[in-house]
C-alpha cells in the first residue's frame, strides 16, 4: 500500500480551525435564532396565549428595547437602532405611528417625505374658566350620525348605533371612578422638552403626566372622583411597559374597587423621512389645540377581552360629545387587534393626546377639551 505524504503548515491549521468554528457556530446559533428570540434582545415566548407571561407585552408593544449599541446584529440587518425608542416606534406600532388625522389628510407622498414642515404657531394662553363648561344633555350625547372609525379588526361595528347603548359604568357616590395612568410615561412634546432623538423626558412637568393633570383637574371640577397614578412604566427600560402598567392598574383597582374607567394617556408620534414630525391640530375659540385619538383594544389576537364592546361604546359617546362641544378636536376612533390592557374595566381607553409635532400647550388644551367630553359621557351618557 502506498502512502501519500501530507505537509501540515500553520496556515492549514488556522484554516481548519476556522472551518470547524463556523460549523459549530451554525449548529448552535441557527437553532437559537429560531427558538430563542433573546438573541435579538426580545423576550422568549413560552406560552403564546397566557396572559401571565410577557407575550402580551410583545403583542401590545412590539418594540424590542433590550440593550444594543451601534454594532448590534438587529441594526445591521434592519437598520433599526433598538436602543432608540423614538426611532423604533413608528416601525412597530400603528397606535404610536398614528392614523390619518381627521382634519389633516396626508397623501401617500407625505409618507415618502414630500411634506412641508409646519411651524408651530405662537402659543396663546388658554382662557380661564370660573366654572365648568355646560355639557350636552343625555339625548345629545347618545344620538350621533357619521362618527368616524379606523377599524383594524375583522369585527363589524357601528359607532352611531353603539353611541345609543347604555354605558356599563355605574358610579358610586363619593368614591373614585376614574384612574388616569400612563404606560409610556416619559412621552413628551415638540420643543426643548424633548431629550435628544428619543423624544422622551422624565420631568413630569413636560411629559404626558402634565396632560394627565389637566384631564384630572377638569374631571374633578365636575365632581368625578379621580386617581392619577404617575408611575413611570417605560423608564429606565422601555421593554415590557404594558406588563408593568398592567401590574399598576391591577394594584390600584384592588385598593379602589369603585374605579370603572381607566384612561391610559399617551402622545402619538410619527417622523417623516424629511425629519418633520406629525402635528395634529385644530383651533378651538382661537386657541391652537392638539387633536385627540381614542384607541380601543379587542380580543382579536386571542387574549381574553370579552368587554371590549363596552369600551367601544364609551369611546363612541366621548367622540360624539367632543364633536358637539369641540368640532374637529377628535381624530377617528382607532379599533385595534391588540388588547392594550383594556380588559381591566368596562371603561378602558387609550387617549393619544397630540403627537410629537405638537407643543405641550397644545396638548394641554386638547387634554382639557377631551376631558369635558369624557365628563359628558359619564354624567349624561
Amino acid at each position: 500500500m502506498k502512502f501519500k505524504t501530507i505537509v501540515v503548515t500553520k496556515n492549514k491549521i488556522y484554516a481548519a480551525a476556522a472551518v470547524t468554528l463556523c460549523i459549530a457556530a451554525a449548529g448552535i446559533v441557527v437553532p437559537n435564532l429560531i427558538q430563542n428570540r433573546d438573541f435579538f434582545g426580545i423576550a422568549q415566548v413560552e406560552d403564546a396565549f397566557s396572559p401571565a407571561d410577557d407575550y402580551e407585552n410583545i403583542l401590545n408593544e412590539g418594540i424590542p428595547m433590550a440593550d444594543a449599541g451601534e454594532g448590534s446584529i438587529l441594526k445591521k440587518l434592519t437598520g433599526i437602532d433598538i436602543s432608540d425608542p423614538g426611532s423604533v416606534i413608528g416601525e412597530y406600532s400603528a397606535v404610536i405611528k398614528g392614523t390619518t388625522p381627521q382634519n389633516e389628510q396626508p397623501s401617500e407622498s407625505d409618507y415618502d417625505g414630500e411634506t412641508e414642515t409646519e411651524t408651530p404657531p405662537t402659543e396663546t394662553p388658554a382662557p380661564e374658566e370660573t366654572q365648568p363648561a355646560a355639557l350636552p344633555d343625555h339625548n345629545a350625547v347618545c344620538s350621533s350620525v357619521g362618527l368616524k372609525i379606523n377599524n383594524a379588526t375583522d369585527y363589524d361595528v357601528n359607532l352611531d348605533a353603539m353611541c345609543a347603548d347604555k354605558l356599563a359604568i355605574t358610579p358610586e357616590d363619593g368614591k373614585p371612578l376614574v384612574l388616569i395612568m400612563h404606560t409610556h410615561t416619559t412621552e413628551c412634546y415638540s420643543g426643548d422638552e424633548m431629550s435628544g432623538e428619543t423624544e422622551r423626558n422624565t420631568d413630569e412637568n413636560v411629559n404626558v403626566i402634565a396632560v394627565g393633570n389637566e384631564i384630572e383637574n377638569v374631571l374633578t371640577s365636575y365632581g368625578i372622583g379621580v386617581i392619577h397614578d404617575k408611575t413611570y412604566h417605560d423608564y429606565p427600560s422601555y421593554q415590557s411597559s404594558y406588563t408593568r402598567a398592567l401590574s399598576t392598574i391591577e394594584g390600584v383597582l384592588k385598593e379602589n374597587p369603585s374605579i370603572q374607567v381607566v384612561l391610559d394617556v399617551h402622545r402619538d408620534a410619527f417622523v417623516y423621512s424629511d425629519g418633520s414630525r406629525l402635528r395634529v391640530t385644530c383651533e378651538q375659540n382661537g386657541v391652537p389645540t392638539a387633536q385627540v385619538m381614542l384607541v380601543v383594544g379587542t380580543n382579536s389576537m386571542g387574549l381574553w377581552h370579552d368587554n371590549w364592546r363596552d369600551n367601544l361604546t364609551f369611546a363612541a359617546k366621548i367622540q360624539n360629545s367632543a364633536e358637539i362641544m369641540y368640532p374637529g378636536l377628535m381624530r377617528p376612533v382607532n379599533l385595534r387587534t391588540e388588547r392594550f390592557n383594556g380588559h381591566t374595566t368596562r371603561g378602558s381607553l387609550i387617549l393619544e393626546v397630540g403627537s410629537n409635532g405638537n407643543t405641550l400647550d397644545e396638548a394641554k388644551e386638547g387634554g382639557r377639551d377631551v376631558a369635558r367630553a369624557i365628563a359628558a359621557a359619564l354624567i349624561n351618557g
